[in-house]
């Protein structure tokens, strides 16, 4: 036989089999400008979908071809489409108060505060608490701190919990006070400080640090007052059809306790959207080795409990109880944060950290042990020199993905210490725009090391970007303009560091799905993993459009079905 028409044979066979195998499948999405996150394939004009997970990613021709009569074909006219995105560090379970109380976010107008204050008063039952907040002083006229009195007159009745802006911070009624045993006496604990009259020495009503965290939102009558369980799954609910709207489909979450929400989610009749890696904030007093191991177990059985729980549901990784949270200090706005040179503003002023050397470097090492990650709450230089120094204490720290959150200053000799330990950095970018206080804090010597994303990234550290809602804006359009722009009313900040929009982008998608231990599963457009996407309003252009702040999601996918349309009934 002619040898040209054999290998003409051949082919032609091989092409049918190649054909057969083809996949029959469910959705193909059209005249994309696809930002794919995968570094070895970066942009595509379309993909196609089977079974909740992309199978093909490519260009339209070969794409269109794959469709069939039972293929739902989208064609989204050259908008953007991006892999879900992971906010790195937020806190969901926070949000459950939020959600259920008042938030104060943006105000600038100490009477509206109280408006709104009142108005929620009248709406609550009768013995209820009046909680949520996120008050924030620095944008008032009169930026003094508010007091117990001013709630006592608009809400006397009920106990009134808020916290500020950064969550550093409780503003009380007087009622609270009560309720919680707190009076005059009451000492304040390491570490924290409950303001006080300096005439009477009657509490004002403010908390700050430690003292609000362990008198007031640690108490047990405070705690037993909130949602919990089965009754929160509803708001829980809520809040992740928010961030869907938002095109996030995977947090990492902290809080200061598992409570009983996660696990509830086992027995509900419907999984939620949304991939959550739990961080439990541990307090001081629950670092024992004794501990580590019961978290340790508590970890074991309720991650082995959803792995056979998402066998059933078919979509993917969707819950894990993963690492420990630790704090160093407090905030640069409240002067909390632990500095190596005093406060620009406040010569001679700093504040010791809250915690030790010597006891950070046995909670990480403890949590290491166990098989726990750490992710270090450290805003100044101090307190990140002193994260770094407790990871490297650590015999077992190469093995996991610690991190240090925040960030906000670091000394020059820091920077490259993220990659050589094997560091995570992760790093929330409105907090560098919106706080208009970073200079007179630090001082201009100090600003190149602050929020100093570039710097980290060029020296090979791993960096994940997210919002730390609630104490900013969860919208992921505005964190990207942020680090990208560097830009406050109209003018660049220290724009040296700022990021491109694909490293953006990765440290917003891939990179957080590799640290979570996902990065095979999720975090990019690409050929085997579940698909989570977004489909923006318009097309990003180069450079970067100047508005994308404002820009909204058209739709959210996850898993290969649509979980958000343009369309929300409830939105924060």
């Amino acid at each position: 036989m002619n040898k040209k028409l054999v290998l003409g044979i051949s082919i032609a066979v091989m092409s049918l089999a190649s054909y057969a195998k083809t996949p029959q499948v469910d959705v193909i999405v059209l005249n994309a400008d696809v930002r794919t996150s995968n570094p070895a394939k970066p942009k595509a004009q379309a993909f196609a979908v089977k079974d909740g997970k992309f199978v093909a990613v490519g260009n339209n021709t070969y794409i269109q071809n794959m469709a069939t009569k039972q293929t739902q074909v989208i064609d989204v006219k050259g908008k953007t489409v991006l892999p879900g995105l992971t906010d790195a560090h937020t806190h969901l379970l926070g949000g459950l108060e939020l959600w259920d109380g008042v938030d104060l976010f943006g105000i600038t107008d100490r009477q509206e505060w109280l408006k709104l204050i009142a108005k929620r008063d009248k709406e609550l039952p009768k013995g209820a608490w009046l909680v949520g907040g996120r008050w924030d002083i620095t944008g008032l006229k009169d930026d003094h701190m508010p007091t117990r009195q001013e709630l006592d007159a608009i809400a006397p009745d009920r106990p009134v919990v808020l916290q500020d802006i950064d969550y550093h911070t409780v503003w009380v009624n007087t009622k609270a006070m009560q309720v919680l045993g707190i009076d005059k006496n009451t000492k304040s604990p390491e570490g924290g400080e409950i303001v006080k009259d300096p005439q009477t020495g009657e509490p004002t009503g403010i908390f700050k640090e430690t003292a609000g965290t362990q008198l007031i939102l640690g108490n047990p009558k405070y705690t037993s007052a909130l949602l919990s369980g089965k009754a929160a799954l509803p708001v829980i609910e809520k809040i992740i059809a928010h961030f869907n709207s938002l095109g996030i489909t995977s947090v990492h979450d902290m809080w200061t306790e598992l409570d009983t929400v996660y696990p509830a989610l086992l027995e509900s009749k419907q999984e939620l959207p949304m991939r959550i890696r739990f961080g439990l904030m541990a307090g001081d007093d629950q670092v024992t080795p004794a501990d580590f191991q019961r978290y340790a177990k508590q970890r074991d059985e309720l991650n082995q409990q959803f792995i056979q729980k998402e066998q059933q549901w078919k979509k993917g990784p969707q819950f894990r109880f993963a690492y420990m949270k630790y704090f160093v200090d407090g905030t640069l706005m409240n002067y909390t944060a632990a500095l190596n040179e005093p406060y620009a503003d406040r010569h001679h002023f700093n504040i010791a950290p809250i915690t030790s050397q010597v006891d950070l470097n046995n909670s990480v090492k403890n949590a290491n042990e166990v098989g726990f990650p750490v992710a270090i709450h450290a805003i100044g230089d101090k307190s990140v020199d002193m994260a770094l120094n407790a990871i490297e204490n650590s015999p077992k720290h190469r093995q996991f993905a610690n991190r240090i959150e925040h960030i906000e200053v670091l000394s020059k000799d820091a920077i490259p210490r993220f990659a050589e330990l094997g560091v995570v950095a992760s790093m929330q970018p409105d907090h560098a725009i919106t706080g208009n206080y970073q200079e007179s804090r630090l001082g201009k010597a100090r600003m190149p090391y602050s929020y100093a994303w570039q710097s980290l990234l060029s020296s090979g550290a791993t960096m994940v970007l997210g919002s730390d809602w609630p104490t900013a804006s969860e919208n992921p359009m505005l964190q990207l303009s942020d680090v990208v722009f560097r830009e406050y009313q109209g003018k660049t900040r220290y724009s040296d560091n700022a990021l491109s929009l694909d490293e953006a982008l990765y440290a917003y998608t891939q990179a957080p799905a590799n640290i979570a231990g996902w990065g095979d599963e999720i975090g990019s457009i690409s050929v085997g993993k579940w698909a989570d996407f977004v489909v923006l309003q318009d097309a990003l252009k180069t450079p970067l459009n100047k508005d994308i702040k404002d820009w909204k999601v058209a739709e959210t996918w996850f898993a290969g079905k649509q979980v958000y349309n343009g369309k929300l009934s409830k939105n924060k």
